[in-house]
């Protein structure tokens, strides 16, 4: 018992130290200019934010820290070792990678790649299977934050598809990851320090000329940013982030079992670093063609209108309107559009009772008073019923494409 408390101490000041550390500051100011771009998008496209961008960073943060407090607990109960010059390739080939498009500076690929290159040319010494269980680590804390998180900052658009105008809703999500990994630092002259189960570690350090009995691990905190970006447009998008969470568990399940049978396996270390960006990239452009080729869950509706989100404080979220739900008629009157609606509310009604279909193709009703100001809109985005307008959504163009086009013109 006295062991595990005085492990837990030294992994708390370890972290505490990420707090401190100019490049984890960096980070969040970088996490606020993402927020802010995303906040600016979402007033173009509701008119208002649903929340602050130091709210958001200040919510990142705190989700982060508790998915990087979960990652240290799984990288040291493992004893997952590496070495100082391990991730030093690896963060200079994500840099490289990401100029070509932006998802790659996922460590997936370039741990994948420096693993391959150590093992088919000898070059650079790595330790394969300690780093492929540090990616399948950042990927299940990153399939954790997905599902608590994944969907808060989700904006509404509108795409064109088949020469129809639909509704989804863009998600982008990024948390900074405080946590710690133990470096091989020496060979133990003396007894003091934390005396470990045999069984531990796991990962045995590799190309270290050291007793393997005796060598002195070192925990210390370093930093990561974890990033989700999707689209639901087939799904609510409540249920896209249980899916992709689902899949990316699955996922780093599978590359932290590989990577322990490879430090006994040795041909297990081709198998865990050829899965862990194949099955990776895999399941990103199985998303994207469901994404293109499913049926639109947010289409303009044959009678009605549909409701693509509810603001804040709104009317409509004040009486549990959902988006996915069709107003069918407000009044007694039927409406087939926004406009009709507004129509409606234009004389500032004191009373309103609303039919819709709900989710799940059950006729409901609801009723609002507000005999004080009369009431003037419902607080809803609605799906057009004519192509009027249409926020179209582009793949983020990588560095190198920009410049390329730059030099055409």
């Amino acid at each position: 018992m006295m062991k595990i408390i005085e492990v837990l101490y030294l992994s708390a000041l370890s972290l505490l130290q990420v707090f401190f550390n100019p490049i984890y500051w960096g980070i969040i100011v970088l996490l606020y200019f993402q927020y802010k771009k995303i906040g600016k998008m979402e007033k173009n496209i509701l008119g208002i934010n649903k929340k602050s961008n130091r709210m958001r960073v200040f919510s990142s943060m705190v989700k982060g820290t508790l998915g990087g407090i979960l990652g240290s607990l799984i990288i040291i109960l493992l004893g997952v070792t590496i070495q100082a010059n391990d991730f030093k390739y690896i963060f200079l080939l994500a840099v490289i990678l990401m100029l070509t498009h932006p998802r790659f500076i996922c460590f997936s690929y370039a741990g994948g790649i420096i693993s391959l290159s150590y093992l088919l040319f000898g070059y650079p010494r790595v330790n394969v299977s300690s780093i492929m269980a540090i990616v399948g680590i950042l990927h299940l804390i990153e399939s954790f934050l997905i599902l608590v998180d994944g969907d808060s900052t989700k904006i509404p658009i509108f795409v064109e598809r088949n020469k129809k105008i639909v509704g989804g809703f863009n998600m982008m999500r990024f948390w900074p990851i405080p946590f710690i990994v133990l470096l091989t630092v020496g060979e133990m002259v003396s007894s003091n320090g934390v005396n470990m189960p045999n069984w531990w570690p796991l990962f045995k350090p590799e190309n270290v000329s050291l007793n393997a009995d005796n060598i002195i691990y070192m925990m210390i905190g370093v930093v990561a940013a974890l990033g989700y970006g999707d689209m639901a447009i087939t799904d609510y998008p409540e249920n896209k982030v249980k899916e992709s969470s689902r899949n990316l568990f699955i996922y780093s399940i599978l590359l932290i079992i590989l990577s322990v049978v490879s430090t006994y396996i040795y041909v297990f270390k081709y198998i865990a670093a050829l899965f862990g960006t194949l099955a990776h990239e895999g399941l990103i452009q199985i998303g994207r063609s469901k994404e293109k080729s499913g049926k639109a869950k947010f289409e303009c509706p044959e009678f009605g209108v549909k409701i693509l989100d509810v603001m804040p404080d709104g009317i409509a979220e004040k009486i549990g309107l959902k988006s996915g739900d069709i107003i069918t008629s407000v009044n007694g009157n039927r409406v087939n559009s926004k406009d009709e609606i507004e129509y409606i509310l234009s004389n500032y009604p004191t009373y309103i009772w609303i039919e819709y279909i709900d989710r799940n193709g059950e006729y409901q009703t609801k009723e609002y008073m507000d005999y004080k100001y009369g009431i003037r809109k419902l607080g809803i985005l609605t799906i057009p019923r004519y192509s009027t307008y249409s926020f179209v959504v582009k793949e983020i163009e990588s560095p190198l494409m920009k410049l390329r086009k730059k030099f055409k013109r």
